[in-house]
């Protein structure tokens, strides 16, 4: 009997450990449909683009990613809401680290994500790789318009370097500045 119930004791705790518990698809499909509602009800001006399950960090459960453009300013502006699975809660949080990020592309596989904003003028952008269980900073870069002379300042903030590149003044990074997926 006593084995019995230890058995069972470790059965139970187990399954109840809430790293471990599994969200079905179904579920999470249900709980996304309703941020998406409400993401389109609350504003008068944009409504969703675009929206997808995607797990955002790493914890096998799928996170909701609402896309749409944004409405001022003068370059591309693709823009996310993000909300995180929170296993503990059992429904999605809003992540204001990765919400309102302008024109991502996700790396999942590589751990990383780019995001950009250049418009008329000037711009800026990140990378943030996946690091200790958690989105890091890890470069940036500055531009700004020069009619004689665009300089891209680029910044990695782990290793506290600056470079500085002469490049032609573009809406989209150029490669060597930061990667993206995004076209114009």
């Amino acid at each position: 009997m006593k084995i019995l119930t230890f058995i069972f004791s470790i059965l139970f705790f187990t399954g109840c450990n809430s790293d471990s518990k599994k969200v079905s698809d179904e579920i999470l499909k249900a709980k996304s449909q309703k941020l998406l509602k409400a993401f389109n009800e609350e504003s008068k001006i944009t409504s969703a683009d675009s929206d997808t399950l995607i797990d955002l960090n790493y914890d096998d459960i799928k996170d909701f990613v609402i896309g749409y453009y944004g409405q001022s300013g003068t370059g591309i502006k693709n823009k996310i809401r993000v909300y995180l699975y929170d296993i503990k809660k059992d429904n999605y949080v809003l992540n204001e680290q990765l919400s309102n990020l302008s024109n991502p592309t996700f790396y999942i596989e590589q751990n990383k994500i780019t995001e950009f904003y250049i418009g008329n003028g000037g711009g800026s952008g990140r990378k943030l790789e996946w690091i200790n269980g958690k989105w890091i900073l890890t470069k940036m870069f500055e531009v700004d318009e020069n009619e004689i002379k665009t300089v891209w300042k680029i910044t990695y903030p782990l290793k506290k370097k600056t470079e500085y590149f002469a490049l032609p003044y573009k809406m989209i990074p150029p490669k060597e500045i930061l990667e993206t997926d995004v076209k114009e």
